[in-house]
C-alpha cells in the first residue's frame, strides 16, 4: 500500500510534487507510508534515481522533466532497498500501489515481480495478474518520452484510486489529486499520456497492445 505521482512535460521545478507526495504519505489516506521512498528524475538525457527505506522527508531543488516518485507502506516483503520503489530498467521506470498476494518471493516484492511481468508485456500481466487474489494492480510507468497510468482495484476503491491532470503541457497522475481540476482515472482503465494528448483505453476483457 503506498502513494505515488508521476509528473511529465517540459523541464522545470518539480520540487512541489514531491511536496505533495510527502503531504500524502504523512496526511493522506491511510498515512503514515513511512517504509522507505524513492524517485526517478528525468533531466534532458539524464536520469537520476533516489531510494531510501527511511520514512519519506522534504526534498529540495527537484528541476527536470519527468518526475515518477513513491511513498512505500509495505504489506508483507521487506523494507528493503531493492523493494523501494520506483523500479528502473534501462530507461523504463515503474511504481505500484497494491498488494499481489503470492508473487514476492526470495525477498523481493510482489511490485517488483509485477514489473517484471508489465516489461513483457502490458496485457498478458494484467491478464494473469487477475488470475491472483490482489488489492490493486495500480501502477505508473514512464520510459523519459511517454507515461501511462493503469488502474484496477478490488478492494477499497475509494483508497486504491488515481487521478490525472493535463495542464500548461504537463502531464500529471496521483494516487490523491493536488489543487485544480482532475481527472478520476476509471477502474480496468489505462490512460495514456503521448505526444501532448491524452489517450484512454479500456480493458474490461481484453487488454489493449498500447504500451
Amino acid at each position: 500500500m503506498c502513494r505515488m505521482l508521476l509528473s511529465i512535460g517540459k523541464y522545470s521545478d518539480l520540487t512541489r510534487y514531491m511536496d505533495f507526495l510527502n503531504e500524502m504519505a504523512n496526511e493522506g489516506k491511510h498515512a503514515p507510508h513511512h517504509d522507505g521512498f524513492g524517485y526517478v528524475l528525468y533531466s534532458k538525457n539524464e536520469i537520476t534515481v533516489h531510494k531510501s527505506i527511511d520514512p519519506i522527508r522534504k526534498v529540495e531543488g527537484i528541476y527536470g522533466n519527468i518526475l515518477l516518485a513513491h511513498a512505500r507502506k509495505r504489506s508483507s516483503s521487506g523494507k528493503t532497498l531493492i523493494n523501494t520503489q520506483p523500479f528502473l530498467a534501462g530507461n523504463v521506470s515503474f511504481a505500484h500501489n497494491g498488494t499481489i498476494k503470492g508473487l514476492g518471493k526470495k525477498g523481493k516484492s510482489d511490485s517488483y515481480y509485477y514489473f517484471k511481468m508489465v516489461l513483457k508485456g502490458f496485457p498478458a500481466a494484467v491478464t494473469s495478474i487477475r488470475e491472483s487474489d490482489f488489492t490493486s494492480a495500480n501502477f505508473l510507468i514512464t520510459d523519459g518520452i511517454y507515461a501511462a497510468a493503469y488502474r484496477e482495484a478490488r478492494k477499497e476503491p475509494g483508497y486504491y484510486s488515481l487521478f490525472y491532470q493535463l495542464e500548461d503541457e504537463r502531464f500529471t497522475v496521483s494516487t490523491e489529486p493536488m489543487n485544480g481540476k482532475w481527472f478520476e482515472i476509471e477502474d480496468r482503465t489505462l490512460v495514456v499520456f503521448r505526444n501532448g494528448r491524452v489517450s484512454e483505453y479500456k480493458a474490461d476483457e481484453v487488454v489493449p497492445e498500447v504500451i
